[in-house]
């Protein structure tokens, strides 16, 4: 299980899937100061989604399941007392006080008890793998939409440097058209390629609103009350991903993963359900015995009585009950056998997903960079070229527009490069880091 010790000082919360805890630990209302970086941010978003409340709340219910099953274990004790006034026609009357006090085992049931506790215990251990799945879900929702954030806002200064980009070719295009170097022309493709710019980053500020309310929303926060985010590196720690590697991290994501450590344990619960249910069928021994007091007031006569006895009961299934809660049992776990199966090809899909997501945003960040700077250079020279009358504004505004892109796309491969190395750690199943820009794939 995952070990997790949360405070809103520091999240310990780098060996996730070792968690040994049956109660939810304390967590403070105090929102994570600005800048809040992405440890505060999944500290926080643990503490308050109402999922984890939930999947808590789950995992004490059946924790005290499985008391419940160890007190079949124990003998069952009763204690009663009474008081009785009989009055009769002629006026005379009695008063009549009693105690007693009733014990009850059974001795020998073929194992019902037993497999009922195993049961108990295999569901306690899939609410405590759901707890995991829960915990990682909101991490990884988390570290998400926390990317996406740093993404959109980002891109609107990448846009606003589109925007002076344009605003130096409208200048220089006023300035050429005053000189009669330029056409009107020149000077409306100025202009209206500034307006695009302008209207861009106007949308890039709406992307970054509705990003700003998911990451709210996955940490469990009002939208007026997200801090501003605290500033990612820019350069990027390397991340070797050789193909050899695949099938190792595929067989630890099958081994790792709460989902199927949820379906083992809840196959674990299904298989005593059908001890349990096979044992409905068979005789119980069972051992009863009791004491008693009687007084009669006033005279204060006293009779006391014991018993002990032994008793056998042998069901017959005249209605066929007994079988059908057999054959439904036996239903149920094959239906959580193939889920089981289904969990482990999930986890091997997602790890497979992930592993070439990464790849491919490492790839993608690398060419983008190499992009980005070309299209500044190419920009520049575009500009200082049409000022000095040797190219056209068409040449510049193409440049420019290459340049945008080119930053555009930098900016997201960055950010989509830092989300797909949180998915491939979620994937995986293993610990899952506070930062999973500085996550290393795990030692085969």
């Amino acid at each position: 299980m995952f070990q997790l010790r949360l405070s809103l000082a520091s999240l310990a919360f780098v060996a996730l899937p070792a968690f040994a805890i049956d109660s939810q630990p304390p967590c403070g209302d105090a929102v994570p100061a600005s800048p809040m970086n992405l440890a505060a941010s999944l500290d926080y978003a643990l503490c308050h989604q109402p999922q984890t409340r939930a999947a808590w709340a789950q995992l004490r219910q059946q924790s005290a399941g499985v008391d419940i099953a160890q007190a079949a274990f124990v003998p069952d004790l009763s204690a009663g007392a009474s008081l009785n006034r009989s009055q009769s026609n002629l006026g005379d009357g009695n008063t009549a006080a009693g105690a007693s006090l009733n014990l009850s085992y059974v001795l020998f049931d073929f194992g019902q008890r037993s497999a009922q506790l195993d049961q108990a215990r295999a569901l306690l251990d899939a609410s405590r793998a759901g707890l995991d799945g829960t915990l990682a879900t909101v991490w990884i929702d988390t570290a998400r939409a926390y990317f996406n954030v740093g993404k959109a806002a980002k891109q609107i200064d990448a846009y606003r440097a589109a925007e002076a980009s344009a605003q130096a070719s409208f200048d220089a295009a006023e300035k050429r058209s005053f000189a009669g170097t330029a056409t009107p022309l020149d000077v409306l493709q100025a202009r209206a390629t500034l307006a695009q710019a302008t209207l861009n980053k106007t949308r890039a500020v709406n992307d970054l609103a509705t990003s700003k309310g998911a990451l709210a929303k996955a940490m469990g926060l009002p939208p007026t009350q997200l801090p501003v985010l605290a500033e990612l590196p820019v350069t990027l720690p390397d991340l070797p991903l050789p193909e050899s590697r695949l099938d190792s991290l595929m067989t630890a994501a099958v081994r790792d993963r709460p989902e199927v450590r949820a379906a083992l344990a809840s196959l674990a619960a299904a298989n005593a359900n059908v001890a349990a249910r096979s044992a409905d069928g068979k005789p119980k021994l069972s051992l009863s015995a009791g004491l008693g007091l009687n007084r009669n007031l006033p005279d204060g006569d006293n009779r006391s009585t014991g018993s002990i006895g032994f008793s056998l009961s042998i069901p017959f299934d005249l209605g066929g009950a007994i079988a059908a809660r057999n054959v439904q049992a036996e239903a149920q776990r094959d239906a959580t056998a193939a889920q089981l199966e289904a969990a482990r090809q999930d986890a091997e899909n997602d790890a497979w997903q992930a592993f070439y997501t990464m790849r491919s945003a490492l790839d993608t960040l690398t060419a983008a960079n190499v992009v980005a700077e070309t299209a500044a250079k190419a920009s520049d020279a575009a500009l200082t070229r049409y000022k000095a009358g040797l190219d056209t504004l068409l040449d510049v505004l193409a440049a420019q527009n290459t340049l945008a892109n080119a930053q555009q796309q930098q900016v997201a491969a960055r950010y989509d490069w830092y989300a797909a190395r949180a998915s491939l750690a979620w994937a995986l199943g293993g610990p899952l880091p506070t930062q999973p820009g500085q996550w290393q794939l795990p030692n085969p």
